[in-house]
């Protein structure tokens, strides 16, 4: 799990480094809330989680983290504020503008090592709950193709076969509207993917389908 610690000082950055590394964690360092930023901008998909300090001159933690909150979530990128004692009112603003938890100066590295845990691990089940929902959906979404397309389909094949082994045309009729009910479902489906929720229905005990508006 790759941690990225933010902190101007860089005796304490270097320090908190050397023993996140020492515990397992995979980490970088930056020394400023503007290349935190920047980190964060070029490397989106890298991190899992960022210790940011909350007192720093160019921008503060509160300001980084604001920044940061507009594109990633708590769940998509916990952050961890560090703080000194005496910075209470600051720890509230944090956590009111999104931060997950905080740690005091000096850092006791058995609470750190906890708290980067624990949150880490929601994160995971947090992304684990989201592919599920995906996989569910997409399951839904054959057996909706399957049910809805498999019977229009046989019915169009079967009378195109009787037309053509008895050289009637009287079913093409029958074709015809097979045809176009398979074309309308393929378009009711495609109008899912435009839709930011999808309602489903039970199909079997053990599989839904999705709801064709």
């Amino acid at each position: 799990m790759n941690i990225l610690v933010v902190d101007d000082d860089h005796i304490n950055a270097k320090m908190l480094t050397k023993r996140l590394l020492k515990r397992g964690f995979e980490v970088d360092t930056v020394f400023c809330g503007k290349d935190c930023i920047q980190f964060v901008e070029e490397n989106p998909t890298k991190l899992d989680l960022i210790l940011l300090d909350i007192m720093m001159p160019d921008l503060s933690g509160l300001e980084v983290l604001d920044e940061i909150r507009k594109d990633f979530s708590t769940m998509d990128l916990p952050i961890i504020m560090v703080t000194a004692k005496g910075e209470a009112s600051d720890v509230v603003d944090a956590m009111k503008k999104g931060a997950n938890d905080y740690i005091q100066k000096p850092v006791n590295m058995d609470i750190a090592e906890a708290r980067i845990k624990t949150h880490l691990s929601m994160k995971k089940l947090n992304a684990e709950s989201i592919i599920k929902k995906e996989l569910e959906t997409a399951n839904a979404m054959i057996v909706t193709y399957n049910h809805e397309i498999n019977n229009p389909l046989t019915i169009a094949m079967g009378m195109l076969r009787r037309c053509m082994m008895k050289g009637e045309m009287d079913g093409l009729e029958k074709v015809d509207v097979a045809l176009n009910r398979i074309a309308d479902i393929v378009k009711k489906i495609d109008k899912i993917s435009e839709q930011t929720t999808v309602q489903k229905d039970s199909y079997t005990k053990d599989s839904q389908m999705i709801k064709l508006k």
